[in-house]
C-alpha cells in the first residue's frame, strides 16, 4: 500500500491569530511555483432565517462588485486576472469561500485585493446583481415557479423548516429585500475577523504568509463567531416527495440523515461513501450500471455538518425504471447493514484515500482548502492524520455505522420527474423494508 505519510510528514501548518480573532495558517510547499489564497467565513444558509434566506449568496456576488481602486466588477476582475489567477467564491449551507492562485510574485497584490473587496467593498450596481441572481434561482425553477432542483428539494424534505432545509440561494421573492444598508450589516456581523480564517499554500513562507494575512485582513473588526441552531431529528419513518416535472428521465434522490463529522462514527460513515462511491468498480456503480444496465450514471455523496450530515445516492433513471433503482438501492444499504463491506472493499477504499491525500502535495489548491478547512471545521491540524484518518476501521465499524444511518427514521426519497403507477407500488414496496 502506498504510504501517503511519507511526504505529508514534511509537510507542516504554521498557525497564527491575529490581533482582531482571524486565524491564519501558511503552509509552505517550496517545490510549487505558486500561491493558493483563501479565506473561510462563518456565512451560509444554516445562520440564516426564513426571512434572512438568501442574503449571505447575495452578498458573496456583491463583494466582487467594485472596491475605491476598482470601482466596477469588471475593473476588479480585471485586476485579478492580471496577476495571473481568477477570482472563486462559493457560499455553502455553513461557510462561504473566497480564493485566487497566483504566481508567487503576486501574492502580496492578490491579499491586498481580497483583503479589500472583504473589508471594504462597494456594493454597487445592486439592481445588476439581483436580475443576475435571479437567474441563478431561475435555473432551479419550473415554468410555474416549482422547486426542481433534487438536491434542494431532498433537503428541504429531509430537514424541514431548519435552515439546512433552506436553499442556499434564497427564495426568488427575498432578492428584492437586499438593499445596501441591509447588505451592509450583514458584512459588519459576518465578515470580521474573529470569524474567519485565512490560509496561504504554496511556495511561500511562513513569515511571508503572516505579513500579507496581517496586512490584508488584520484590519478587519473583530466581531464574533457565527452559531446556529442545532438539528434535532424528529422524523418517524421515511419521507417521500415527487415533483412532477417533464423530461424524458427522473432524477431521483435517496437521503438519509447522519450523525456529524464532530461524531466518533463519522470516519466510517466517510468511509462507507468510498465504499459505495469511489470509482466505477465500487458498489453502487456496479449494481446500477455494469451488472444492471438500470442508470447511465449513479453518485453517492456525503454532505457533513458539525452535528449532522446528509448521505445521498442519485441517479437520473428513465420513468419505468424508477422502483428498479431504488429496490437496488435499498437492498445496497441492507446488505451493508447487515454484513458490512468486504476486507478487500475497505482496503481499496483506504488505499485510494491514501493516494487522493498524497495528490494533494501537487496541488496548492487543494492544500489551502483542507489546511484552512481543518482549522476552521475543527479537524485534525496535523496533514499525516489526514492519510490515516480510515486506517483504524475494520468491517464491524462501517456495519453499525450502515445500521444506524440506513433507517427509515432518517430517510428521504425524492423524484422529480414522471412516476408511473406501477413503479410508485415498487417504490412503495422497497422502501417499507427499510423499516
Amino acid at each position: 500500500m502506498t504510504d501517503a505519510r511519507l511526504g505529508l510528514s514534511d509537510l507542516r501548518l504554521h498557525q497564527a491569530t491575529l490581533a482582531n480573532g482571524a486565524r491564519v495558517v501558511v503552509v509552505p510547499q517550496p517545490s510549487l511555483h505558486r500561491v493558493a489564497l483563501g479565506v473561510y467565513v462563518g456565512a451560509g444558509s444554516r445562520y440564516e432565517g426564513a426571512e434572512t434566506n438568501g442574503i449571505s449568496h447575495f452578498l458573496e456576488h456583491m463583494l466582487y462588485r467594485g472596491t475605491d481602486k476598482h470601482p466596477t466588477a469588471h475593473a476588479l476582475n480585471l485586476a485579478f486576472e492580471r496577476l495571473g489567477g481568477t477570482l472563486y467564491a462559493a457560499t455553502h449551507a455553513d461557510h462561504t469561500y473566497l480564493a485566487i492562485t497566483t504566481p508567487a510574485r503576486h501574492v502580496e497584490a492578490a491579499c491586498t485585493l481580497l483583503g479589500e473587496s472583504m473589508r471594504a467593498p462597494l456594493l454597487s450596481a445592486i439592481d445588476v446583481e439581483r436580475r443576475i441572481v435571479r437567474e441563478e434561482i431561475l435555473e432551479d425553477l419550473d415554468e410555474d415557479g416549482r422547486q426542481v432542483d433534487v438536491d434542494n428539494v431532498v433537503r428541504a424534505l429531509g430537514f424541514g423548516d431548519h435552515p439546512l432545509g433552506f436553499t442556499i440561494t434564497g427564495p426568488l421573492a427575498a432578492v428584492d429585500r437586499w438593499d445596501e444598508p441591509t447588505l451592509r450589516a450583514h458584512l459588519r456581523r459576518n465578515y470580521v475577523g474573529d470569524n474567519a480564517v485565512v490560509v496561504l499554500a504554496g511556495a511561500i513562507d511562513e513569515k511571508t504568509g503572516l505579513r500579507l494575512a496581517k496586512h490584508a485582513f488584520g484590519e478587519l473588526p473583530r466581531g464574533e463567531r457565527a452559531r446556529y441552531v442545532p438539528f434535532a431529528p424528529t422524523q418517524r419513518g421515511v419521507r417521500r416527495k415527487h415533483v412532477p416535472s417533464p423530461g424524458s428521465q427522473t432524477d431521483l434522490r435517496l437521503s438519509f440523515i447522519t450523525p456529524g463529522e464532530k461524531s466518533p462514527m463519522a470516519p466510517a460513515v466517510e468511509l462507507l461513501l468510498r465504499v459505495l462511491d469511489d470509482g466505477m468498480s465500487t458498489r453502487l456503480y456496479h449494481r446500477l450500471v455494469d451488472e444492471g444496465g438500470l442508470v447511465y450514471d449513479c453518485e453517492a455523496t456525503w454532505e457533513p455538518f458539525e452535528d449532522c450530515g446528509a448521505f445521498d445516492l442519485g441517479a437520473e433513471v428513465q420513468h419505468a425504471r424508477i422502483g428498479e433503482v431504488v429496490e437496488a438501492c435499498v437492498e445496497l444499504v441492507e446488505e451493508l447493514a447487515e454484513h458490512g463491506p468486504t476486507t478487500a472493499e475497505i482496503d481499496k477504499a483506504r488505499e485510494r484515500h491514501h493516494f487522493a491525500v498524497e495528490a494533494m502535495l501537487d496541488d496548492a489548491e487543494a492544500i489551502a482548502e483542507g489546511a484552512g478547512g481543518a482549522v476552521f471545521f475543527d479537524r485534525p491540524r496535523e496533514p499525516t492524520a489526514w492519510a490515516t484518518r480510515f486506517d483504524g476501521l475494520d468491517r464491524a465499524a462501517l456495519a453499525e455505522a450502515a445500521r444506524t444511518i440506513f433507517r427509515a427514521d432518517r430517510a428521504s426519497l425524492v423524484t422529480v420527474g414522471t412516476m408511473p403507477t406501477q413503479a410508485r407500488e415498487v417504490v412503495k414496496r422497497a422502501l417499507a423494508r427499510l423499516a
